[in-house]
């Protein structure tokens, strides 16, 4: 086995509670689940697995939960620890979505009612809208050249996510944004070039590979299934051999 993901998931919502599913993408299985995220859990269970199990993982992707990324770490000496591309560009839809909070404040009545509802259009993928959703962006970006300007951002770091660069490149050109950025004076983007300041190296690590938590989300989706089904689980037991059970190909 060669990359490991690493996400989590919510058992009930607003309580602060996770789940940790480590998944197996290569082989299209669910490894385990641990009853929560803390680094010593995910510690003890990559030491359960051995030295040399450890030894083989070439990659392991995950957010930028810290935990994850301490053990990993510690325990996975050849692997490549790469951020998962999805949970930088969902923080930066954050940062997209207060910058807007701010531009609107700040606007005259009449832009502050153009911009009101922009939300979704701002962070949806441009090639992703409808035909209906296209001029209405366009006036709303029209109506503020803050707000163009920092759509326009985001969607520059969304075309870096997908262009084929080498690292080195990758490098450069994420210099190159983030100079663009600190010229803007909007403070929340700001903020979000701090988060790629703390995880960098990692974030560029994804230029190698192209590996993603594409398949830990899918895994997800189906486990929310599952949950939703049972009408909740009370018993953490129970719901990990459902999980297992349901990601086992001898099963399918």
């Amino acid at each position: 086995m060669k990359v490991l993901c690493l996400d989590e998931i919510a058992p009930h919502k607003g309580q602060g509670h996770y789940y940790l599913i480590i998944s197996a993408p290569e082989l299209g299985v669910v490894l385990d689940v641990l009853k929560d995220r803390k680094k010593a859990s995910l510690a003890a269970w990559l030491t359960a697995r051995g030295v040399e199990w450890c030894a083989k993982v070439e990659v392991c992707c995950a957010d930028m939960w810290d935990a994850y990324h301490q053990a990993a770490q510690a325990h996975l000496p050849k692997a490549r620890l790469s951020v998962d591309r999805f949970h930088v560009m969902k923080n930066l839809n954050a940062a997209v979505t207060k910058a807007r909070r701010t531009i609107q404040k700040r606007s005259d009545p009449a832009t502050q009612e153009l911009l009101k509802g922009c939300r979704w259009l701002l962070v949806k993928n441009a090639e992703n809208l409808t035909e209906e959703e296209q001029p209405k962006l366009q006036k709303m970006l029209a109506a503020s050249p803050d707000l163009k300007e920092c759509y326009e951002l985001k969607e520059s770091f969304r075309a870096w996510y997908n262009s084929f660069m080498t690292r080195a490149q990758a490098d450069q050109a994420l210099t190159r944004w983030l100079v663009q950025v600190e010229a803007t004076g909007l403070k929340s983007l700001q903020a979000f070039t701090k988060t790629i300041a703390n995880w960098r190296e990692r974030i560029l690590n994804y230029f190698e590979g192209r590996h993603t938590n594409g398949f830990a989300e899918g895994v997800n989706l189906k486990i929310k299934m599952i949950h939703r089904r049972a009408f909740g689980y009370h018993n953490f037991i129970n719901f990990r051999l459902h999980v297992l059970v349901a990601f086992d190909p001898p099963s399918r």
